[in-house]
């Protein structure tokens, strides 16, 4: 039964899909997606594509996106070149991520996870105003001892819509919107849950140093409202502090093969966790709220035309989740997590 219901939300999910992408000559070839929007002068892995919380990487400038890319000649001029992130076309790829988070099932609750979603480019007007819509489908298998009363699986499915401007030369704004339903399937009563995301970008040193601020509406019932500040910093192209609440990240440059490849190894911080819409083990609706802190230890291999491929490790801890219907959160043990993805 739990695997008729991940396969019929991939279907869904594969319906939005082809709605979309109906005509794919009509964007230029360097046109970057959703998960890698990084000017290609700061291109920071990001590892944690599929989560909404990963709202706080450096966007690039819509002129940006249109722009060939520089000739391999050059780089005696031009200085270090970047890999070519874009690809022609609307659909501008597709991710896959699997994780597995530790735990005895006797008396504590283990998850394992599958994301899937593509991002589509579709221009508002003109190619310098572009919205950014990415399908998505992720399932929750929730394999826990029989005391807690949960679900053996919980799912997201939805689309995410980006759109970003530039103010003036240093000042841009972002906004993300996430409508979704989160379930299990059994329980339809406020499934529907909306993520919502506005930040402000100061570019304080041009290419080195930008603060951000703003409020990310995570709908979840825990922490509804979350602030969203902090700043990126970048010393080095080999090296990128990005201290930003609720996602922190600092990115090293391991190697580089000219325009093909990158490796990256980052230390992340991830605010972890959902809330669903579930019927519980005794036949009760209410709603789930699961919650972790992360501490990810992680290598990325940036490829041309938006492929890239990584892999994780880390501590998650401060673990719990709880019941609307309850007052209290029934606490986990701390433990380890693996995670892994691909782009194509």
């Amino acid at each position: 039964m739990r695997w008729e219901r991940f396969i019929a939300g991939l279907l869904a999910s594969g319906l939005c899909v082809g709605s979309v992408a109906a005509d794919e000559e009509w964007l230029p070839t360097t046109l970057v997606p959703e998960e890698k929007l990084i000017s290609e002068s700061e291109s920071v892995p990001a590892a944690d594509q599929m989560s909404d919380m990963e709202f706080n990487r450096p966007i690039t400038e819509p002129a940006e996106l249109f722009v060939d890319a520089p000739d391999a000649g050059c780089a005696d001029v031009c200085g270090e070149l970047p890999i070519s992130r874009g690809r022609q076309g609307c659909w501008q790829g597709a991710t896959f991520i699997s994780s597995y988070i530790h735990d005895d099932s006797s008396t504590g609750l283990a998850i394992g996870g599958v994301d899937v979603s593509s991002t589509f480019a579709v221009p508002l007007g003109s190619y310098e105003n572009i919205l950014l819509l990415t399908p998505l489908f992720r399932a929750d298998f929730l394999n826990a001892a029989a005391i807690f009363d949960l679900p053996s699986e919980v799912y997201e499915t939805g689309v995410r819509g980006l759109w970003r401007t530039s103010l003036t030369d240093r000042l841009s704004t972002m906004a993300i919107v996430t409508p979704g339903v989160r379930t299990d399937f059994q329980n339809s009563d406020s499934a529907f849950r909306l993520f919502g995301m506005g930040l402000l970008t100061w570019q304080t040193i041009p290419d080195k140093l930008s603060l951000s601020g703003g409020v990310v509406y995570t709908g979840r019932d825990d922490f509804p409202v979350l602030p969203a500040v902090g700043l990126l910093w970048t010393p080095t192209t080999e090296l990128k502090f990005d201290i930003q609440f609720p996602s922190p990240r600092i990115s090293y440059r391991l190697a580089k093969d000219g325009q093909s490849s990158e490796l990256w190894g980052y230390l992340s911080g991830v605010f972890g966790g959902n809330t669903w819409s579930v019927q519980r083990a005794s036949g009760v609706n209410d709603q789930l709220t699961i919650r972790d802190l992360r501490l990810m230890l992680g290598l990325e291999n940036l490829l041309p035309e938006n492929r890239s491929a990584f892999m994780e490790c880390g501590l998650v801890f401060d673990r719990s989740f709880a019941w609307q219907d309850s007052t209290e959160d029934t606490p986990l043990d701390s433990t380890w997590m693996l995670r892994a993805g691909i782009s194509f």
